[in-house]
């Protein structure tokens, strides 16, 4: 009897299969737009000589020789997968930075909890009761600040009045404190208020508990105009970003307090760097308030745009370009990259946990040791200032670990952290720019850091004008000094770390 022959793949067709998984594997690679174009000659040479060697490995075969055949199987199925995945990284970087949203505004009505207006009786005798529907304030009295929110308070009052179908009853004040004042003194039935403005108002004394004391019972959303693009040439000229943050959790929005306020000034050309971080209650002209002084902080209240020009102006360096991120994107970040390193300069621990202990010396933090050690600023020896310090330690440890090999190994988790959890206004042409340049030369980035200080006092705020706030006046000298270093770093020199100058208050222009 015959017995039948065994039929098995012939070792080079599989080999022609594997060269066309690889002419597709050079096709995406080319496609992407964060790798240098000498790259993608380089793996196109890789690869065509393993191609030979294969094909000779292969041509020479015996029909019995499973290893050929298994090899040839398993590199074309390794290469069509990785060939697959380049496109769909490549949509997925793009989708992060081009679905980015933040331009909206809530606007919210409040009133006092009945709670609240039973333990006043004396001020509430005659209020109306307190109701969670809109429609049982058709009488009541609506407590606007036109002036000092335009938009946002004339968008709600239309949206209200629309709801309702009546003719609002307003009780105009000049600023947001005036206005909740004249809440809580029954001078109004309901608050209408920008939602960013909540964070204000509870650092404000005698309304601390403005949150417990009041329940929102309807909000409108507006969306905002688009803000300033970016227009810089990342990869040719200096630009200058605007890292801002909050000391929130949740959704991020272009409106609102920024507790961390840094200025990074890059210079592509000298691979220079500058960290410039000013303290958020640095007292500092409003652009949107008439360049009357207020907290730095509070710019974020007119948009970022005004954060923005109001920097600008302040550091003689025109910022166009925007980060912001808050407690939940921080350590997101950080620990999608393994963690950070940083040489603590002396030890300290977290005010209310006093297992979170920070020695001195070097330290890996993760995401949660890191948002502690960026967050305390009461056991500090110089309090805020020494916060600010802590978070530009942390903020270039953040740029080492981003521009250095070790990034590929965390870039899934890295795309998975930052999906949704920041807000800028470079766009994704610029983030790859950028990535082939690191890639093609190798940068080693030049980093100096500087924090400014002041001195500690009380004054009126533009945003808040009717009761002093606590601020901080930013030494003249140190401000000059870091606006040098800018100058230096866009001028293309080379900077050194220095030691910072003593702060004092005396400059020629005052004599004091």
């Amino acid at each position: 009897m015959t017995r039948k022959r065994k039929r098995r793949i012939n070792p080079v067709f599989l080999w022609l299969l594997l060269a066309a998984a690889c002419g597709l594997f050079i096709f995406e690679f080319a496609r992407m737009p964060m790798f240098p174009l000498r790259w993608t000659f380089l793996a196109a040479g890789v690869i065509l000589l393993a191609l030979a060697l294969l094909y000779v490995l292969s041509a020479k075969a015996t029909p019995r020789n499973s290893f050929i055949r298994i090899l040839n199987s398993v590199l074309t199925v390794a290469v069509l997968i990785a060939s697959l995945l380049m496109p769909y990284y490549t949509d997925k970087i793009s989708e992060l930075f081009n679905s980015i949203t933040g331009n909206k505004v809530k606007i919210s009505v409040y009133v006092l909890t009945s709670e609240y207006k039973n333990a006043h009786n004396d001020i509430f005798w005659d209020a109306m009761g307190t109701y969670e529907d809109l429609s049982a304030y058709t009488d009541g009295r609506f407590i606007t600040t036109v002036s000092s929110d335009t938009e946002n308070q004339l968008y709600a009052v239309d949206e209200i009045r629309t709801k309702l179908g009546v003719q609002l009853k307003t009780v105009d004040r000049a600023s947001v404190q005036e206005a909740v004042y004249s809440l809580y003194q029954n001078e109004g039935d309901l608050l209408i208020m920008s939602e960013a403005y909540e964070s204000i108002v509870a650092d404000i004394e005698g309304f601390e508990n403005f949150k417990n004391d009041t329940i929102k019972i309807y909000t409108v959303t507006r969306t905002m105009d688009g803000t300033t693009e970016s227009r810089s040439k990342v990869t040719k000229e200096p630009f200058s970003i605007f890292f801002g943050g909050n000391d929130e959790t949740g959704e991020l929005s272009l409106i609102g307090r920024t507790d961390v306020d840094m200025v990074v000034t890059v210079n592509p050309n000298t691979h220079q760097i500058s960290i410039v971080s000013l303290p958020r209650d640095s007292y500092v002209p409003n652009p949107a308030l008439g360049d009357a002084r207020d907290k730095l902080t509070h710019l974020g209240l007119h948009t970022i745009d005004n954060t923005l020009n109001g920097l600008s102006s302040y550091l003689d360096e025109p910022i166009e370009n925007y980060v912001l991120i808050n407690f939940t994107t921080y350590m997101k970040i950080i620990d999608a990259l393994g963690g950070v390193d940083v040489d603590n300069p002396y030890a300290f621990h977290f005010w209310d946990n006093y297992d979170m202990y920070f020695e001195e010396g070097p330290l890996h933090l993760d995401g949660d040791r890191a948002l502690h050690y960026v967050r305390e600023r009461k056991t500090l020896p110089d309090g805020d200032f020494g916060r600010n310090m802590h978070q530009q330690l942390v903020m270039k440890a953040i740029i080492s670990k981003l521009t250095s090999a070790e990034v590929i190994s965390h870039f899934n988790d890295l795309l998975a952290a930052l999906n949704g959890t920041f807000l800028t206004n470079l766009p994704s042409d610029s983030i790859y720019a950028l990535c082939r340049k690191q890639l093609s030369e190798n940068i080693t980035w030049n980093i100096v850091n500087y924090h400014v200080e002041g001195g500690v006092g009380t004054e009126y705020c533009a945003s808040v004008p009717s009761t002093p706030l606590s601020i901080v006046y930013p030494y003249p000298n140190q401000i000059e000094f870091v606006k040098q270093v800018i100058n230096e770093v866009v001028g293309g020199n080379i900077v050194e770390q220095q030691e910072m100058p003593e702060g004092s208050f005396y400059t020629e222009e005052n004599g004091y």
